[in-house]
């Protein structure tokens, strides 16, 4: 599995992704308090959500706002990640960390292709 982390202020919660209408997924259901499912025909992501920011440290530091809330998005098809960031009900107030050292503004992470683990 393969991820992403999504870093924003208090707006940013488990219930912003649940309600999106997840265009092209199969099925959508709450794993458990702080994990939410979508499944596609060629795979599924899971959101995980998380108040406890001690493990991102570092990236907070970059960060222009205070953060309250990480969402790591657990994915095995990148395509199907592309295609939920460019929905126009996703979070936009947040910042994206690829795991590669690109931290950057959801808008801008979209403009450079968003680049991720295929």
């Amino acid at each position: 599995m393969k991820y992403i982390s999504i870093f924003g202020d208090k707006n940013l919660t488990l219930t912003s992704i649940q309600n999106m209408k997840h265009h092209g997924s199969v099925r959508t259901y709450p794993v458990s308090d702080d994990r939410f499912c979508v499944e596609y025909p060629d795979g599924h992501i899971f959101f995980d959500y998380d108040t406890d920011l001690s493990d991102w440290q570092d990236t907070l530091e970059e960060l222009p706002f205070q953060a309250s809330a990480v969402i790591m998005i657990v994915y095995r098809n990148a395509a199907n990640v592309r295609h939920v960031l460019t929905q126009p009900d996703f979070p936009q107030n947040v910042y994206v960390d690829n795991e590669f050292g690109v931290l950057l503004p959801l808008q801008e992470f979209i403009a450079a292709g968003m680049p991720m683990e295929e």
